[in-house]
């Protein structure tokens, strides 16, 4: 740890004690059916959709809590894996989605990271909790944040968890009912689960809504779904 590291950690442990009146609880189960648990607040919780909960300055400086966390444990490395603050990525991603709950961006890269571990590609960490409790926590936490849905699913995609996928994108699609995004990746697990015409209504709109990539068009293609008329 460098100097400015340790500076920025002091002043985490300083100001830490401005949590928010809205608490973040350790909610559901893992997929082993165990309480999710995890280490206690600390500072925040904050929202990751609330403006001036990302903007808002701290103290005299022009920081903001965003801003602060993100320095002392989400860099740019640790958010693309290659190097972590403290020696544990899980240990930074825990401090960032415990401050930040549903900070899309640390969301991702603990997923992408399990991800790498699932596959062997990377060396296992001693984790805080489970990924899905993260996502649960969050999700309690911002019940209104459509992002978290999605990338909930994909992680339940990628594990091959459909069933559960497939709600947690209706429930996106619920909140963020035009976008594109979504509608194009819910497109692709319908595929998964042989419900094409069910993909078909979403891939259409998908591309209704916006200008995604054609794979998805060519797939329904190549699958005698997707016909131009």
């Amino acid at each position: 740890m460098n100097i400015k590291q340790l500076l920025l950690f002091i002043l985490l442990c300083f100001i830490q004690k401005t949590a928010l009146s809205k608490a973040a609880p350790w909610v559901g189960a893992d997929f082993k059916g165990l309480a999710c648990t995890g280490k206690p607040q600390g500072f925040g919780p904050y929202d990751y959709t609330n403006p001036s909960h990302k903007n808002g300055k701290i103290g005299g400086g022009g920081d903001t809590a965003l801003s602060i966390v993100e320095r002392a444990h989400f860099p740019p490395d640790t958010e693309n894996l290659t190097k972590s603050v403290f020696g544990s990525f899980l240990g930074d991603f825990d401090y960032t989605l415990r401050a930040w709950p549903n900070h899309h961006r640390a969301l991702l890269s603990l997923v992408r990271f399990q991800l790498e571990v699932n596959k062997k590609i990377r060396k296992p960490e001693k984790p805080f909790s489970s990924v899905e409790c993260y996502f649960q926590r969050a999700i309690n936490f911002s019940p209104n944040d459509s992002a978290t849905y999605s990338l909930y699913a994909y992680y339940l995609t990628k594990i091959g968890q459909f069933q559960q996928a497939q709600q947690q994108y209706e429930r996106a699609l619920k909140i963020a009912s035009n976008s594109s995004k979504v509608e194009y990746a819910y497109a692709l697990l319908l595929i998964e689960l042989k419900q094409y015409d069910h993909a078909l209504e979403h891939a259409k709109r998908a591309y209704q809504l916006g200008s995604p990539p054609l794979g998805l068009k060519k797939k329904l293609s190549s699958l005698g779904i997707w016909k131009d008329n």
